[in-house]
């Protein structure tokens, strides 16, 4: 329910700013390095002997993206790339180790009938295209269209499975064809729908082992030996608790899931977009909502971007995303941050200053991205900021504890658009591009099935 939410807000976001920069291109490193932190205030339902309504404590998840646009940085052939392009229907190429604890206290797998102990790999096609496939025939049978779809998508997902386990090393032997369906009752579930997967199972790694593997294996000296949201990733990877129990299925009480790792590919017209992703969640650790403090989950004092952007204005490529979801009921406003608040982003000089910028400022939800402007560090107290219930009518006004101040260096004049219209559209297409990494983080995890 939580990303789906989260999609459609990051769907309606882009096309409501997508227009007026299509013709206009930004020149933007190929590397970028993302974390989210989600608070989740809902009410919980789970499945049992029957239906359970159980009021969250407070559950927060956390994950962690770093993504490149480079071969030269992930380190994929130009052969696999090509192979993979040339099968227009692929959405994209998920290897993942997720294996998750449901509320019953069993073990489920990437996708519904996995067994607990396999890791998969996923070759996510575009369900509406692949329907092209279905026969007069095929519709003549009561199942006749299921099957095709079934065959074409096992017979695409093995024209490609020897190559990709070849570039990583690994063995995996074909399981099923899940097709991905959303619920009809439910408008906003419809977002995921029009995917089919090829799902590819091996023996499970720890996702200290994936992590390890991948980063070895794929991942350029210049990412993993450069720190920044890449020494989080690692760090969540070896699954320290801190003092608290592993999830094991039970509600109450705080406890912490086993993380996951997933390397993804996603085809572009002119090349591939490559993600690096780890993730874990909390369960009931987070009492109050009051006070959001983005860096206790992460259990670290400061955020540092990565020395890949050493000396370069790079205000996009290192996003700090919070997002705190209630009930519908109890709808808040962000009142305060400690840090300076970015009210605009219509000039290159609205993203020089480290601040928040908050997407959605009351509701159900509320949504914040943190840049780094000319910074490469914040403290944990720097980024906490407060929030109260709210009325539904009032006018929300966020009060920042930082007053106007320079900027910590002077911008090159030569790295400073002179136009507003080049700066205006620079800003939205920065914003397009921040979502559109959002996007996918939280794609790459929310193939799994809706439990």
């Amino acid at each position: 329910m939580l990303k789906i939410v989260f999609s459609i807000f990051v769907v309606i976001f882009s096309i409501a700013i997508i227009p007026p920069v299509i013709a206009q291109e930004l020149t933007n490193p190929p590397f970028s390095e993302n974390v989210f932190v989600v608070y989740n205030y809902q009410l919980r339902m789970g499945q049992g002997e029957g239906l359970m309504l159980i009021k969250s404590a407070g559950d927060v998840e956390i994950s962690v993206g770093l993504q490149s646009t480079s071969n030269d940085e992930f380190k994929f052939s130009d052969d696999l790339i090509e192979r993979i392009n040339q099968e227009s229907l692929v959405q994209s190429i998920v290897f993942t180790n997720l294996e998750e604890i449901n509320h019953n206290g069993d073990l489920v797998g990437c996708v519904p009938g996995v067994k607990d102990g396999n890791q998969c790999i996923l070759i996510n096609l575009n369900f509406e295209q692949i329907k092209k496939f279905i026969t007069d025939e095929d519709r003549e049978e009561s199942d006749g269209h299921v099957k095709r779809v079934q065959l074409e998508t096992k017979r695409i997902g093995n024209s490609l499975i020897d190559d990709i386990n070849r570039e990583f090393q690994s063995n995996a032997k074909f399981h099923s064809v899940y097709i991905q369906k959303g619920n009809e009752d439910v408008d906003f579930e419809k977002v995921i729908e029009g995917t089919v997967s090829a799902v590819y199972t091996m023996p499970k790694q720890n996702s200290a082992e994936l992590f390890d593997k991948f980063s070895n294996l794929l991942i350029s000296k210049k990412i993993s030996g450069g720190g920044g949201f890449y020494d989080i990733a690692n760090d969540m990877s070896n699954d320290e608790t801190y003092g608290i129990p592993r999830y094991e299925g039970q509600i109450a009480g705080p406890s912490v899931t086993t993380s996951t790792v997933a390397m993804t590919i996603f085809p572009e017209s002119d090349g591939s977009r490559y993600m690096l992703n780890v993730s874990t969640k909390y369960h009931n650790v987070s009492a109050s909502i009051s006070e959001i403090k983005p860096l206790d989950p992460l259990f670290i004092n400061e955020l540092k971007r990565s020395s890949y952007f050493a000396n370069e204005f790079t205000p996009l490529n290192s996003i700090l995303d919070v997002l705190v979801f209630t009930d519908e009921g109890y709808p808040i406003k962000i009142d305060s941050a400690n840090a300076h608040v970015i009210e605009k982003i219509s000039t290159v000089d609205d993203i020089a200053k480290k601040g928040w910028f908050f997407e959605k400022s009351h509701g159900n939800f509320v949504a914040g991205k943190f840049l780094f402007g000319q910074s490469n560090s914040v403290s944990g107290d720097d980024l906490i900021f407060k929030t109260s219930q709210w009325d539904e009518a009032s006018q929300v006004s966020i009060q920042s504890s930082v007053l106007d101040e320079t900027v910590e260096k002077e911008m090159p004049e030569e790295e400073i658009v002179a136009e507003e219209d080049e700066q205006s559209q620079y800003a939205i297409l920065a914003v397009i591009i921040v979502v559109a990494v959002a996007a996918a983080i939280y794609y790459m995890k929310g193939y799994k099935s809706k439990r």
